[in-house]
């Protein structure tokens, strides 16, 4: 373990449920003071921010950086993080925190306070998406989502997300189910050919709103886990829903298992792509595994 002294603090005021509120963050910050650790405050104020400033602290060489806010604003902040020493702790703050959720962590300052300063940590390999020919590339964290919960993420209405929370992700995702616009595309895995109609490629278990898509994946291994759903019916589709709350769909009509350390993903036509919960784009891409890639903040397991 690492004594840590130097943290450099982000939180994104308008995370998750608790507009405005900064109390719960100051607190952290004092606490972390407390156990002897200088700590540096920033928020974030618009998009872009959170990688700027996690940039920012890994250039100045602080200890731990501090990411106060949702499964977005995490995955922003690695970005600037994969490969280097500065380790990330994280607070959620989010509308989902599953990554939180995934490595055990809590919302309590003083309990998150004393983790850090133990300097406990866990590493953990990451997801990357990337598009050659554009020389584009993004690494995600918990999974990356092709079809049909990226084109739902795509109708969230954002307005709506900011009062609701989830609700307007049930709200996308009744909307989506009216119109049912699938859009077929097809994945090169291990030198075969999968077609689907939505598919998550998977470097944790857990998926927001509580569902476990993909049962045998881990944070730290060099791999990763995906789930191809082939299917067209609706009926089948919120089958699969009630069974991925315990992750008991993998066996079921229409759904392919497997595990790789790199996907080509291809469409004929739009298809949409998130990572970590945010749209970035539409198919062809490419995904494979960074092994051992962040140091994070988290108990043992």
């Amino acid at each position: 373990m690492m004594k840590f002294t130097t943290a450099s603090l982000i939180y994104n005021p308008n995370a998750g449920s608790r507009h405005g509120d900064q109390s719960i963050i100051t607190q952290l910050a004092t606490e972390l003071q407390r156990s002897g650790i200088a700590v540096t405050m920033h928020a974030t104020q618009s998009g872009g921010d959170a990688s700027r400033l996690a940039r920012a602290a890994v250039a100045e060489k602080y200890d731990v950086l501090i990411v106060c806010g949702g499964d977005g604003t995490i995955n922003e902040a690695a970005q600037e993080m994969i490969g280097s020493a500065t380790a990330l702790a994280v607070f959620p703050c989010g509308t989902a925190n599953v990554f939180a959720k995934d490595l055990g962590l809590t919302r309590d300052p003083k309990k998150v306070s004393q983790l850090i300063a133990s300097g406990q940590t866990r590493t953990i390999s990451v997801g990357r998406a990337s598009k050659p020919e554009d020389n584009w590339q993004r690494f995600f964290l918990l999974m990356a989502g092709i079809g049909l919960d990226a084109a739902m993420v795509n109708n969230v209405n954002l307005d709506l997300k900011r009062r609701i929370g989830k609700g307007a992700y049930f709200a996308a995702a009744m909307d989506y189910l009216m119109r049912w616009p699938l859009t077929p595309f097809t994945l090169g895995i291990n030198g075969q050919s999968y077609d689907a109609t939505y598919a998550t490629i998977a470097n944790s278990p857990s998926y927001g709103g509580g569902f476990t898509l993909a049962p045998g994946a881990r944070l730290e291994d060099d791999k990763l886990d995906v789930c191809i759903f082939n299917s067209h019916s609706r009926l089948e589709y919120i089958g699969y829903a009630a069974l991925a709350i315990r992750g008991n769909h993998t066996n079921c009509k229409n759904v392919t298992y497997l595990e790789t350390q790199a996907v080509i993903a291809e469409a004929g036509q739009e298809t949409f792509v998130q990572l970590d919960g945010e749209l970035v784009g539409t198919l062809p891409m490419q995904f494979e595994i960074v092994p051992h890639a962040l140091r994070v903040l988290a108990p043992g397991t």
